[in-house]
């Protein structure tokens, strides 16, 4: 599932993404253990499935804060390495600081996108990538880069989001934005937390990155905040597209915006707390 090319260009679609991961770094260190709390078990899994043990050397794209390349770090042990990279500065800054103090000195930090990664053949015993490489346009060519990484029959495991009725964390702020700032939906495809919603959109990208034995498998996230206010203070701190939306669009109406995804988590829940939200994760790997 490529993007059209002549839809989003590239690099100022990256420059973006840059923009806006840097300015929710800050959201992402104040709710750094709520995420963990919630989806350490999505980390673990991908690092299992990429194969990792002890002493392996694991690349992991579009990192982040620091997951799952801690989980894979602790699991690497110190005579193995990880190398985490992300397009974000202020990410990866917030990562070096998750690491130093968990103690781990095996982990390195490198600012770079997906497609501009650039290491020696052979480089890596396996690759991981949480919620990060479908942000890239082009992400099955950045998938083949990754395999050329690899040492052969190593591999890749990597995560996304499910359809959006699956995953309402997102899609009731993404839905209620668009709806009430009057935009046109997303288009199918567009790079994103729901760009890759079902098995076969989630395998084509590994599949289009020449890696083969494709397998996906579903998992659940559950979120659970002590109040719909509560869960809008989560998306607005970390969410980094639906921020950008709001403030491109909504001009002085900032906050009604927000108010409006406040109303619509309670509707949708029927005003219960906690107020818990499953969503639905597709994790797929491939073979190098």
């Amino acid at each position: 599932m490529t993007t059209d090319p002549e839809a989003i260009d590239p690099a100022d679609f990256r420059a973006a993404q840059h923009r806006n991961w840097d300015s929710a770094a800050v959201g992402w260190m104040e709710w750094s253990e709520f995420n963990d709390r919630a989806d350490r078990h999505i980390s673990r899994r991908l690092v299992e499935l990429a194969g990792v043990r002890p002493g392996s050397r694991v690349l992991d794209v579009a990192a982040g804060y620091g997951e799952p390349s801690l989980t894979a770090a602790r699991k690497a042990g110190p005579a193995g390495r990880v190398v985490a990279t992300d397009i974000s500065a202020e990410m990866l800054a917030f990562g070096r600081e998750r690491a130093a103090a968990a103690g781990l000195g095996n982990l390195e930090f490198v600012q770079a996108d997906a497609a501009g990664l650039d290491f020696p053949a052979a480089s890596f015993d396996a690759a991981v990538s949480r919620w990060g490489i479908i942000f890239e346009p082009d992400a099955e060519a950045a998938a083949a880069r990754v395999r050329g990484f690899l040492e052969p029959g190593a591999r890749m495991a990597i995560s996304s989001w499910g359809e959006p009725d699956e995953v309402p964390f997102l899609s009731i702020p993404m839905r209620t934005t668009i709806e009430r700032l009057g935009l046109s939906p997303v288009p199918a495809g567009t790079p994103g937390p729901l760009s890759r919603p079902t098995a076969a959109a989630i395998g084509g990208l590994l599949d289009g990155g020449g890696f083969s034995d494709i397998a996906v498998e579903r998992a659940e996230v559950t979120f659970e905040f002590d109040s719909a206010a509560h869960f809008t203070a989560y998306v607005r701190a970390i969410a980094a597209p639906i921020r950008a939306l709001i403030a491109r669009h909504a001009g002085d109406s900032q906050e009604e915006a927000w108010g409006a995804i406040t109303r619509a988590a309670e509707e949708a829940t029927g005003g219960s707390t906690p107020l818990r939200l499953s969503n639905v994760v597709l994790l797929a790997v491939g073979t190098a």
